[in-house]
């Protein structure tokens, strides 16, 4: 199987496709977009794109493609973050850190004890970090990669484990035109945006859900991209769209509000 991801070689998202599968071919592309537009136009079978990270965040663009798309959420993957400065030096020498804004997240507190008048240079991906820093030989630059992209570009580890929490996660979508089947053990995500705006109408809509005994992982909002106020709502429950109490709940949901089913699949936790 051709598996879409964001490239270069040695990013996150890498490292989470061959998790997914380690004998696929992996194409890589530039951003999320071109993720889905590989999957969606028949070139890669299946897409692996970030969703949350634990810290940072969820990945806004990833939603919005969700809805652009018709695409499925064919399974998820959970990846321990782990980073790794790397230079040519020592720590006492670097001046400038080649880094990706969401590693810099990740690692502000380690940079600024460690490293506090280096110079953030900022990159596109990870993978990238470690390209212009494998291309460079300064004794004066480094990069905060992770693990993949150490053995990949054949860097050397001034430290590593330099993330700011322990417990930080990504987790990862796998994308595709197929539905996942049932396992009894899943995770069903969905978009729902209200016909209407009245007092209580989330709480009437989230209660379809406890009315049927479903246990609810994760609800956040989006701008709808129309008006000012307008939101679109990304909820993530236990469950199969197959099974009755799920069947039930949605179909109350919808006397009220446009629902999207954007995938049931296997879960990790």
């Amino acid at each position: 199987m051709r598996i879409a991801t964001l490239g270069p070689e040695g990013t996150f998202s890498h490292e989470a496709a061959l998790k997914y599968d380690g004998k696929a071919d992996l194409a890589f592309v530039n951003t999320i977009r071109d993720v889905f537009d590989m999957v969606s136009k028949g070139k890669a079978g299946l897409g692996i794109v970030p969703i949350e990270n634990s810290i940072a965040g969820t990945v806004g663009q990833t939603l919005d493609f969700l809805m652009q798309f018709c695409l499925k959420i064919k399974a998820e993957e959970v990846l321990p973050i782990n980073h790794y400065l790397v230079g040519f030096g020592a720590i006492g020498d670097i001046r400038h850190i080649y880094i990706h804004p969401q590693t810099f997240e990740q690692c502000e507190l380690f940079i600024k004890k460690n490293m506090p008048k280096a110079e953030m240079i900022q990159t596109s991906s990870n993978g990238k970090s470690a390209e212009m820093l494998s291309k460079s030989k300064d004794k004066s630059k480094a990069a905060i990669i992770p693990k993949i992209a150490v053995d990949f570009y054949k860097l050397k580890v001034l430290k590593k484990d330099v993330q700011d929490n322990r417990f930080n996660v990504t987790r990862f979508f796998a994308i595709s035109k197929d539905d996942a089947k049932k396992t009894g053990y899943d995770r069903t995500s969905i978009a729902v945006y209200p016909q209407v705006d009245r007092p209580g109408l989330l709480h009437e809509m989230l209660g379809h859900f406890a009315k049927n005994g479903i246990n609810l992982t994760k609800i956040e909002s989006r701008p709808s991209k129309g008006k000012l106020g307008d939101y679109i709502f990304y909820i993530d429950f236990q469950g199969h769209k197959s099974e009755k109490n799920v069947a039930d709940a949605l179909k109350k949901l919808e006397e009220s509000a446009f629902v999207t089913l954007l995938g049931s699949y296997p879960r990790k936790y």
